[in-house]
Order: structure tokens, then C-alpha cells, then sequence
């Protein structure tokens, strides 16, 4: 009982997803039903995981993560992603970043932002996995 409450309480803390829960769960033996209660335990929106993934032709790789409400209080501050500008050339970064920003405040998941440059860079913008 008591492993199940840390679980439930890492994900009220946006440290792991209701799907990671679970899975954990089932190693660790917990019930079916409590399993079942973790899904279904919604992870609150600024706690979700904001990701930037570039791959650059020249083999440049950038992963950036950070919890919704920490980058919606960063593009507020500062107006920007915390990520190396020179990895996103070609892109509208202004135009970018007011789309990034009007997306977190409706809440919206999945992907913001696909780029497939052609010289085969490419940036994926998304709230999720």
C-alpha cells in the first residue's frame, strides 16, 4: 500500500507519467486495480514534459526537456526557448516562439513544431513522451 502511495505521489509531482506508473506497478507486483487508478490519474498540464529535438546534418543533436509551467514562465521572462539559437537557422524564432506560447497556454499536446530543412535538419517542438 505504501508503494502505491509513493507512485501516486510522483505522479501528482510530474516526476513520472500515469503510464510509467502503471508499468511500474506491474513490476513491482501492485494490483490490476491499482494500476487501473494510476492511468487514470490525470498528470496536471505544467507538469508535463515540453521537449525541442534537433538533429542537424552535422551530426549536432540537441534534447531538450523541461516541465510546461517552467517554459511558460521562461518564454514570459525571457521571450525564448532555452535552446542554442544557431541549431534553428532558417526558422522565424519570433514567429516560433509566439506559436510555441499561444499552444501552452490552450494546453495543447503532442507536436507544436516539425521542421524537416532540406538540408536534412530537423526540429520536433512537442508536449509528451
Amino acid at each position: 500500500m505504501e508503494e502505491k502511495l509513493r507512485i501516486l505521489k510522483m505522479i501528482e509531482e510530474g516526476t513520472i507519467t500515469a503510464e510509467e506508473a502503471a508499468e511500474l506497478m506491474k513490476t513491482m507486483g501492485v494490483d490490476e486495480e491499482a494500476q487501473q487508478n494510476a492511468i487514470s490519474v490525470k498528470t496536471p498540464y505544467d507538469k508535463k514534459m515540453f521537449r525541442v529535438i534537433v538533429d542537424s546534418v552535422e551530426g549536432d543533436k540537441v534534447n531538450v526537456q523541461f516541465p510546461v509551467g517552467a517554459i511558460k514562465k521562461i518564454l514570459k521572462v525571457t521571450g525564448k526557448l532555452p535552446i542554442p539559437e544557431q541549431e534553428l537557422q532558417g526558422v522565424d524564432l519570433t514567429e516560433m516562439m509566439d506559436a510555441i506560447a499561444e499552444c501552452l497556454d490552450e494546453e495543447i499536446e503532442g507536436d507544436f513544431v516539425n521542421v524537416n530543412a532540406a538540408d536534412g535538419t530537423t526540429v520536433r517542438v512537442f508536449v509528451g513522451k
